[in-house]
């Protein structure tokens, strides 16, 4: 089977198609992607826009003629997650007669021709060939060996986004809280300059920091199953998905908010219920638990297994 991904190249996106992709069949991560504007044109936001208004067709025949290497290729699955890669994907699928999936939820009407929209909510419309799943797939896969970490703490933290907004003090007071806690600092893209700078000038003598843009995917992994004690920032939606699809439990830190409400809390609230995180303020770190509680691995292999059995189905 020889399944294609097409890819906003947003981390987030790439990293979910890539992981249905090797849920379903081992494969290289590099081959057969193909990303926007890169590999796979698309048009500038603005046209997509109006085309997709007067005619999702006419935009799809536009994308054929600026892609005319397309009719080479054969696929027999086309995973993609993104809006503005729906339409390029649907092209790539049609023109390789193959079946197609989108990761998230749906915004064109065209996608109701998809074969299956992968989401964690309930409430999209019964014209869409739903496949409901609780954990969306991404590059992390379980443990296979149940190893003895260091008793040290990771901690992951984001920045401004999906429904929270922090002020100076709140990154001051994370700062202080793990002040004397031997403990691994983890960077994202969003975490502010001030707030990254002043982890490092007011560290701790056990304190270690990981530079995001120096972090591949393999040292990502290493220190999650290192560590006896994960922590991460309630923003950061991928890396807690990250985490729990490696079967880890997650203390998830609550600084502020949030300020109004997403999918995002509702899926921390759902987990936090299925026993998969705790949900913590900055004064209730004393409350935090052990990655390996509540056997997290068993809900993972369970969702991935009923997950891959219905796509196969409809394979």
């Amino acid at each position: 089977m020889k399944i294609a991904v097409v890819s906003d190249n947003k981390t987030e996106h790439l990293s979910q198609c890539l992981g249905l992709r090797q849920l379903l069949k081992d494969y290289k991560n590099n081959k057969d992607v193909f990303i926007l504007n890169k590999d796979l044109i698309s048009l500038p936001g603005f046209l997509e826009r109006l085309l997709t208004i007067v005619s999702e067709k006419i935009y799809l025949f536009f994308l054929r003629l600026v892609n005319p290497n397309l009719v080479d290729l054969n696929f027999d699955l086309v995973i993609c997650s993104g809006s503005r890669t729906a339409i390029p994907a649907l092209l790539l699928a049609k023109s390789s007669k193959a079946k197609i999936i989108y990761i998230g939820s749906p915004k064109f009407r065209i996608m109701k021709k998809f074969d299956g929209i992968i989401s964690t909510k309930k409430d999209i419309s019964s014209v869409y060939r739903v496949i409901s799943t609780k954990l969306i797939p991404n590059e992390s896969k379980p443990y296979e060996t149940k190893a003895e970490p260091s008793k040290k703490t990771l901690v992951l933290i984001g920045g401004d986004g999906s429904g929270y907004d922090y002020g100076e003090s709140d990154w001051y007071r994370l700062a202080f809280e793990f002040k004397n806690i031997n403990t691994t600092f983890l960077n994202s893209r969003r975490t502010p300059d001030f707030a990254w700078l002043n982890l490092k000038e007011n560290s701790g003598k056990n304190h270690e920091h990981l530079e995001i843009e120096s972090t591949n995917r393999a040292e990502f992994t290493n220190a999650l199953d290192q560590h006896s004690h994960i922590f991460v920032t309630a923003d950061s939606a991928g890396v807690i998905t990250d985490i729990v699809t490696r079967g880890y439990f997650v203390n998830v830190i609550e600084m502020r908010g949030p300020i109004k409400m997403q999918h995002h809390q509702e899926i921390l609230q759902s987990f936090e219920k299925k026993g998969l995180l705790k949900i913590l303020k900055l004064n209730q770190l004393h409350h935090s638990e052990n990655k390996y509680t509540n056997n997290v691995k068993d809900f993972v292999v369970t969702e991935r297994d009923a997950l891959k059995s219905r796509i196969l189905e409809l394979l």
